[in-house]
């Protein structure tokens, strides 16, 4: 398979190829998912009927990463196979076959003998449970057993993890590659994970640069270097968030920023009602010339204030913090999305006043089970800063709505063009 062209680190991948046991720890899009799949076609092709178990953390990720892999690297060598979907096998004309199973679904393998392989994708993610149920499956072949583990690391944000474990255990075992070491990845991919995982953080060197973190602590977001010293306000044009105060609930804060940073805060622990709190929102749009805002609209106590915005002709919606991100593959929710947008501004001289820095400092991220990026729960924060972090949850949506005011308009318009169209409705069954 030498008309392949390898990245410097699956060559020496490929070196180990006889190795009981050898483990890929890497970050994103190494190219570590290429480097199984040949690995393990080559050992299918010279050795007929053999048996091996290949395991992904769900069954999609199965089917659409793992033997996809397995497919293209056929198609490209012209290598005959079968695939059986349904059955979840992949299989040569020389009965050498390969069994497809989920982390999901640990039991599901207990039934196998005779097998010599087993691989594992992801592995950090995947339980322990059925990576010692595979291993005891690796029994009565004719051929020695081989395992190889695949997976950038997971030690952030974890009481322990078996892989990374495992990798300590076994240090002569092991190959290290950065997401940066995929020769085939565009400039802009690189430069794109640098923004996304917050170049120099804990994260990042865990996600890209494929280390394994002796800790068990989640990373912060930005850290306190990250925020330059000289203010720079009113260029551009003006965004706001605002968040309400709920049950339990300090401050109402309204947050007024451009292209560059904040320009004004507003922050008050003795609002009545939905009149005292759209008088301010009013007074500061028309003061500022604001473009649009969002609001946080979460637990649903802005939505009267939004409903009498609205009829006021500001440009304001409401955003779930728990809803779906724009960029789902990589954050499980938009509270997520837009605090990471937040901290990109920051990496960009984005300037923030002191008093928020405190609270920006307090938000941590980890990976969960999905590979996505996710900020530690609210009430950890709470816990952190003694109070909840109501300045940063405003900023954080003043920062979204300046990246997404194209939505927000939007949606304006047609709220809008709703409300007229119910008031010439009302006026036309007067007369009917």
């Amino acid at each position: 398979m030498d008309k392949y062209e390898l990245s410097p680190w699956q060559i020496e991948y490929m070196k180990h190829f006889d190795d009981d046991l050898y483990i890929a720890c890497t970050g994103i899009g190494a190219g570590k998912t290429r480097v199984l799949a040949i690995w393990l076609i080559m050992q299918c092709i010279q050795k007929p009927g053999i048996r091996g178990i290949v395991i992904a953390q769900t069954y999609q990720a199965l089917m659409n990463v793992l033997f996809r892999e397995l497919e293209i690297v056929c198609a490209q060598f012209n290598i005959t196979y079968k695939f059986n979907r349904s059955e979840k096998r992949f299989a040569f004309p020389n009965g050498s076959v390969l069994m497809g199973y989920s982390s999901e679904n640990p039991t599901g393998i207990l039934g196998l003998s005779e097998i010599a392989l087993l691989a594992i994708d992801e592995a950090a993610y995947c339980s322990e449970e059925i990576y010692n149920y595979a291993k005891d499956r690796m029994r009565g072949s004719k051929y020695e057993s081989k395992v190889r583990l695949i997976s950038s690391p997971n030690s952030l944000g974890v009481i322990s993890n078996w892989f990374s474990a495992l990798c300590k255990k076994n240090p002569e075992k092991i190959i290290k590659a950065s997401s940066l070491d995929n020769w085939f990845s565009r400039k802009s991919y690189k430069e794109e994970l640098k923004e996304r995982y917050v170049e120099g953080s804990n994260l990042y060197r865990q996600q890209v640069l494929g280390e394994i973190l002796d800790m068990d602590a989640a990373s912060q977001i930005v850290f306190r270097d990250d925020f330059i010293l000289q203010k720079r306000m009113n260029a551009g044009n003006h965004y706001f968030g605002y968040d309400a105060s709920g049950i339990g609930a300090d401050n109402d804060v309204f947050i007024t920023i451009d292209d560059y940073g904040v320009i004004d805060l507003f922050k008050a622990c003795d609002l009545k009602d939905t009149f005292q709190r759209t008088n301010i929102i009013d007074e500061k749009y028309r003061k500022f010339g604001i473009k649009a805002g969002y609001a946080d609209g979460t637990g649903g106590y802005s939505n009267g204030i939004i409903d009498v915005c609205k009829k006021m002709n500001i440009a304001i919606e409401g955003l779930n913090f728990a809803s779906k991100a724009e960029d789902d593959k990589m954050y499980p929710n938009v509270r997520t999305e837009m605090y990471m947008e937040l901290a990109n501004e920051i990496k960009h001289g984005f300037w923030v006043p002191e008093e928020i820095q405190i609270e920006i400092l307090a938000q941590q991220m980890t990976v969960n089970g999905k590979g996505q990026v996710q900020l530690v729960p609210k009430d950890l924060v709470k816990k952190t800063l003694g109070h909840s972090p109501d300045m940063t949850d405003a900023l954080a949506l003043a920062v979204y709505a300046k990246n997404h005011y194209g939505e927000i308009s939007k949606e304006s318009e047609i709220a809008k063009a709703k409300d007229v169209a119910d008031r010439y409705m009302k006026y036309f069954q007067m007369f009917n």
